[in-house]
């Protein structure tokens, strides 16, 4: 067989690969839920495994079913406690008329920045800003869009038991035989191609472990750092948690999600400042959420996020915009929050198979 045919039956099978990954798209969402899923919780399991049942130590399997009991006790707990408080709040939110909103918000601007308003720049500065936070806030309150994503959710919840049973058998596998995947992988190989493939396999599952683990306490501390603030500047608790929720699950995308966050936040905090019986000081209750999320951002780009991205990425800031702003263009917000994990894994894979380039050795120097 001449390396012409070889060629095309490569690229055959590549693209029958894609097909395949495509045509059993539920699937391969499944076993990579999974394989996230153990990865993140593979601490646990290890912990686990530390402890003595009398002169033994407890088997895989008791470690695994012992790691999913904890997981899905505390993702119950989660759902339990945040669903109804975010339903309230789409209720509430619903049933605010915006452009009442807009014209309260508008006379309060003026009357709490008169000086500024009296100048030409600051006419034609503030009606461009009002205009464009008008038409973001119209985008983004969009109920009846809304109205789809629910519907969304509520049909993928219908499929809710077969999802749920079916990651956590594939997790449970994945965590009792840690070499599972691995090895399922390696199948489908060249022989050739096994030993650097390994090589790629183990350094992914350490930067994507660190990473996952990383990103939920960047979360939870945002949402508690968000909630606590908003709660000192006199939003009540339930309309506070639901803010800092949203601020910290979109904050896992990196630029562009602290600025969606803020702006989300804000417009909240304004709706609520609003219907307030004795609402404070307008101005003093902006500086406040402004103060809130400058300090927030503060922690996460000087403490958080060189934690995260720097013991995980290794990338330069410019390469995770620009991946992110295309993930973004391909797959709008659910690309950005896999972007940096997929584009990891592209750079190892790159490091170990085509390192004589000089664009990969480029991208690739801090791994």
């Amino acid at each position: 067989m001449n390396d012409r045919i070889k060629y095309i039956l490569g690229v055959l099978l590549f693209i029958l690969a894609i097909w395949l990954f495509w045509y059993f798209k539920s699937i391969v969402l499944f076993v990579v839920i999974s394989a996230v899923l153990s990865l993140v919780s593979r601490p646990i399991f290890d912990f686990i495994k530390k402890f003595r049942l009398g002169n033994k130590h407890p088997s895989n399997s008791l470690a695994a079913l012992c790691t999913l009991l904890f997981l899905w006790v505390f993702i119950l707990l989660f759902f339990r406690y945040s669903v109804p408080i975010v339903i309230r709040e789409i209720q509430f939110l619903s049933e605010v008329d915006l452009p009442v909103v807009f014209s309260r918000v508008e006379k309060l601007f003026k009357s709490g920045f008169g000086s500024l308003n009296d100048s030409w720049i600051g006419k034609d500065g503030v009606q461009i800003i009002e205009e464009q936070l008008k038409e973001a806030a119209l985008t983004f309150f969009d109920f009846a869009k809304i109205s789809d994503v629910v519907s969304s959710v509520a049909g993928f919840l219908g499929g809710t038991f077969v999802f749920a049973f079916a990651t956590t058998f594939i997790t449970f596998f994945f965590l009792k035989e840690d070499w599972l995947l691995m090895e399922g992988i390696l199948l489908i190989v060249p022989v050739q191609y096994e030993e650097g493939l390994e090589h790629v396999l183990s350094s992914v599952r350490q930067l994507l472990r660190r990473y996952f683990i990383g990103i939920l306490f960047q979360i939870v501390l945002i949402c508690f750092f968000v909630t606590s603030g908003f709660m000192i500047i006199g939003v009540s608790f339930e309309h506070a948690i639901v803010v800092g929720l949203f601020s910290g699950f979109i904050n896992v995308i990196p630029y562009l999600g602290p600025l969606i966050g803020a702006f989300f936040g804000m417009l909240v905090g304004l709706i609520v400042y609003l219907q307030m019986a004795v609402p404070p000081d307008f101005i003093g209750f902006l500086w406040g959420m402004i103060l809130v999320y400058l300090i927030v951002q503060l922690l996460d780009n000087m403490v958080f996020q060189p934690v995260i991205f720097s013991s995980s990425v290794k990338a330069h800031p410019l390469e995770i915009f620009i991946v992110i702003l295309m993930a973004g263009y391909m797959s709008g917000i659910p690309g950005m929050f896999f972007a940096i994990p997929v584009y990891t894994i592209i750079r190892v894979v790159a490091r170990e198979f085509f390192f004589n380039y000089k664009l990969v050795k480029k991208l690739t120097r801090k791994l």
